[in-house]
């Protein structure tokens, strides 16, 4: 037997990867490969024939303080996930190699990241490895954050620990007990770098996108990882998030940086890290009421709410982790937008319903909705942005594991203020449809190549509305493409695209549309050009308002403005104050306001009367 484990799960080209290792073997050696569109050798780190030693397994939660053989990095590989293959020789000098064809092994091999060294060009994803995850669900050395789980009090968080000093991380050590197989693909387990991430990053070198890679723990000790990268990706399982995680990514999409999630069960656990961040707790379980000891409940639903970022949550989807499963796909609405271009789909169909791997599943995540109109609408509970437009759905039926009654996956997308795009895929097996499915496939493609792009954010509908960007059915609006960030701006050329109104008129960076009379979905986006290549692209989606609904808006408005007339921490009116003791907020400078209001509202409110035939 021999197993081994990274010092750090990732390093850079010129640096020394060490590699802790315990054998039964006298010697061994150790070859490299690197996941690309296979698995591919790769050659120059090399140290020959090790000496050998034997170690016993360490508790889960502590480094296992195995010895390490220390190996230079060459200067010109490739960032990428690279694969240490541990190569037994016996006494007579016979070797014993592991399956070198996937990166699932429950020993003689260790997983880690080689990152990008020098400057990043424009275009260039950053793929995210869930290393935390993977550290999470590994259950050598008797525990996880699951079964047998190992609590922690002597730790500034106390918690559930765990250490990824310890073999299997990413590969495939003991599986957790009752963690059963994937019944669509038991080649490999769940919660490896195989099962989800290796299909989906075939897929994207096969296709020529040419990622950097990062671990999630790189993410969680340099908060400024980020700035070179358009766009991150986030796939299949990305449990498990630190503080640091959640402010990198947030921070990211605040300044305009796209995310696309590819993923499901998408920062339901906060992590803490310790031991000079080797290892991490996480507190499942709230506080027994006699506990001297107090601690906060590690769930970011109970912190704050991942759907505030990521658009949706697990609270709203479920999970069916034994068996054969539901047979669900995403049925869409809004098919004439962007990320369906090709597909040939129409509103009403299902996509990725395949009996030999369904799309939705094993775990996925939803945002709160409603319907109205033949729409599915997401309400806003628990902080899903306001804008989240849902543009696919599946609504999990009999079998499945949810905490909601109405439990669904929710596919779509919101855009920041300052135009950075999210992307929701919020289905764990997303990546491994990547290449079997072509509607998956393609959808993909077109998010990955309009999101690698620098965000441009996108301003309209304009005029403004009461201070706010709506529009109403039947009006003539205008957008316009911020292009300060493209310097110099004369020198750039916009491409515009409209579905759902009519691109009546465009101007450089502004274009003109003329709402259609009924109230549906409108998508404007534009591709900045500079000599005929993309340099940005942004996009904004919205529904107008109907003219019942711009009516009701403006009386609520009105109203406001006219109990509002001063400071907002003192209107005119209060519910739980006497009218009687505010008669003295009406001076004589605000009459002349009210008064105006109050016409306001009351033509409002007659054309809303005749509207309604009353």
């Amino acid at each position: 037997m021999i197993r081994a484990y990274p010092r750090v799960p990732s390093v850079f080209p010129a640096e020394t990867l060490v590699l802790h290792v315990s054998t039964t073997s006298p010697r061994f050696r150790v070859e490299f490969y690197r996941q690309g569109k296979t698995l591919e050798p790769v050659t120059g780190a090399h140290a020959g024939a090790l000496e050998g030693l034997h170690f016993p397994d360490g508790p889960p939660d502590i480094d296992w303080g195995w010895p390490g053989y220390e190996f230079a990095m060459p200067k010109e590989w490739r960032t990428g996930v690279y694969l240490a293959v541990l190569v037994e020789i016996a006494a007579d000098g016979a070797e014993t190699r592991p399956d070198v064809t996937t990166t699932f092994g429950t020993e003689a091999k260790a997983l880690f990241v080689l990152r990008h060294a020098g400057p990043t060009m424009p275009g260039i994803p950053l793929y995210k490895v869930s290393w935390a995850t993977f550290v999470a669900y590994n259950g050598t050395g008797y525990g996880s954050l699951y079964t047998e789980a190992v609590w922690s009090r002597e730790q500034p968080n106390p918690g559930f620990k765990v250490t990824w000093r310890r073999p299997g991380c990413g590969t495939g050590g003991l599986v957790m007990p009752g963690d059963s197989d994937d019944f669509y693909d038991p080649s490999s387990r769940r919660q490896t770098f195989e099962h989800w991430d290796a299909p989906f990053v075939r897929w994207l070198e096969a296709e020529g996108f040419a990622p950097h890679y990062c671990s999630d723990w790189d993410l969680h000790r340099d908060p400024a990882l980020l700035q070179p990268y358009s766009l991150v990706l986030s796939t299949g399982h990305d449990e498990y998030w630190s503080d640091g995680m959640r402010a990198a990514l947030e921070t990211h999409v605040a300044r305009g940086g796209n995310i696309a999630f590819f993923s499901g069960n998408i920062s339901g656990y906060r992590i803490n890290f310790t031991d000079a961040d080797t290892a991490f707790t996480c507190a499942k379980i709230i506080p027994p009421t006699k506990d001297s000891e107090r601690w906060t409940q590690d769930s970011w639903m109970q912190v704050n709410p991942e759907c505030r970022l990521t658009g949706v949550a697990t609270a709203f989807g479920g999970g069916w982790w034994d068996g054969k499963r539901q047979t669900l796909g995403y049925t869409i609405q809004h098919s004439a937008h962007w990320i369906f271009a090709g597909t040939g789909l129409k509103d009403g169909d299902e996509f990725g319903a395949d009996e030999d791997f369904p799309l939705i599943g094993y775990e996925v995540d939803g945002a709160a909705y409603r319907r109205g109109n033949g729409r599915v609408i997401a309400t806003g509970e628990k902080g899903t942005p306001r804008d989240f437009l849902i543009l696919g759905i599946a609504e999990l039926g009999e079998g499945w594991v949810a905490s909601k009654a109405n439990a669904a996956a929710t596919m779509g997308l919101y855009v920041s203020p300052q135009g950075g795009i999210v992307f929701q895929g919020a289905t764990t097996d997303w990546p491994i449809l990547v290449p079997r499915n072509r509607h998956v496939g393609k959808i993909t493609r077109n998010i990955v190549d309009r999101l690698r792009l620098p965000a441009v954010r996108v301003v309209g509908p304009l005029p403004a509305r009461a201070g706010r960007m709506l529009a109403a059915v039947g009006e003539r609006v205008s957008f316009h493409a911020d292009s300060a960030a493209f310097a110099p701006a004369i020198e750039l050329d916009f491409a515009w695209e409209v579905v759902g109104a009519e691109l009546v008129e465009v101007n450089g960076p502004r274009a003109t549309l003329q709402l259609r009379a009924t109230a549906d979905f409108v998508t404007i986006s534009v591709t900045a050009m500079r000599e005929g290549k993309p340099v940005g692209f942004g996009t904004r989606s919205f529904i107008p308002l109907t003219e019942e609904e711009a009516l009701k808006l403006d009386m609520l408005i009105n109203m406001r403005e006219m109990v509002m007339s001063g400071e907002p921490s003192n209107p005119l009116v209060n519910p739980a104050l006497d009218p009687a003791d505010r008669m003295w907020l009406i001076f004589s400078i605000r009459i002349p306001w009210i008064r105006d209001r109050a016409e306001r509202l009351q033509a409002a409110a007659a054309r809303l009367m005749r509207l309604r035939g009353e």
